[in-house]
């Protein structure tokens, strides 16, 4: 499954010069944690969070009036001391943003938000945003019955251009773990009936139980 599948399209975003309330405001009223900055041709900019908002109520309008913000200031924290003067959304947001295609796998969007530790991934097309994706889109590709992940390994399997030209490998499926049974020739067809229901939405976990022909009795 691709991002573009389970991505959110209607982004709402705000503009560079969005004052701080707007954004604020904007934010809560979608119920979200990020908005994307845009320019007027819809390219990313930028992306404010929750964390860079938070900066005000935790700084106040003097970053530096006390000890402990000069302790924070030395201790890596600076760039949130400096958001708590921040009057508009292109001083609020980040611009080294992590972000996604709508058209790599959701396995690889999963793992860079993991690697990165973030929340959601902008989904970028030439520049232009045309989505996010956040953690829970992301479990979308996993809310699949049981019968129809089955459906679709047993038609893969049955493919000459997924599966090896002879095999005798069945699959079942439970709360999204499919077990593989039955034969194929030489052991490097295992990978390739593991690795083509590994790819089916809804695939929890294999469990390959495939034998070589050769030691069946």
């Amino acid at each position: 499954m691709k991002v573009g599948e389970v991505m959110t399209t209607s982004v709402v975003t705000v503009g560079p010069e969005a004052p701080w309330k707007e954004v604020a405001e904007r934010m809560l009223e979608a119920g979200v944690s990020g908005l994307p900055v845009v320019d007027h041709g819809g390219y990313l900019l930028g992306l404010v969070t929750e964390a860079d908002l938070a900066s005000k109520p935790a700084f106040g309008d003097r970053p530096h009036r006390s000890l402990a913000a000069l302790v924070d200031l030395l201790t890596g924290e600076a760039r949130w001391a400096g958001k708590a003067t921040a009057l508009n959304a292109s001083q609020l947001m980040t611009t080294a943003v992590i972000t996604a295609t709508p058209d790599e796998p959701v396995r690889t969007a999963a793992q860079r938000m993991l690697d990165r530790q973030v929340k959601r991934l902008p989904v970028l097309d030439g520049g232009k945003l045309v989505g996010i994706v956040s953690r829970r889109d992301l479990l979308r590709s996993f809310h699949r019955p049981d019968d129809e992940i089955a459906a679709e390994i047993t038609a893969k399997l049955g493919s000459v251009r997924c599966a090896p030209e002879e095999h005798g490998v069945t699959a079942t499926v439970e709360d999204g773990v499919v077990t593989l049974e039955g034969w194929v020739w030489t052991d490097a067809e295992l990978p390739v009936v593991s690795g083509l229901a590994r790819d089916v939405p809804g695939v929890v976990q294999i469990v390959n139980r495939v034998r070589f022909r050769e030691v069946i009795p």
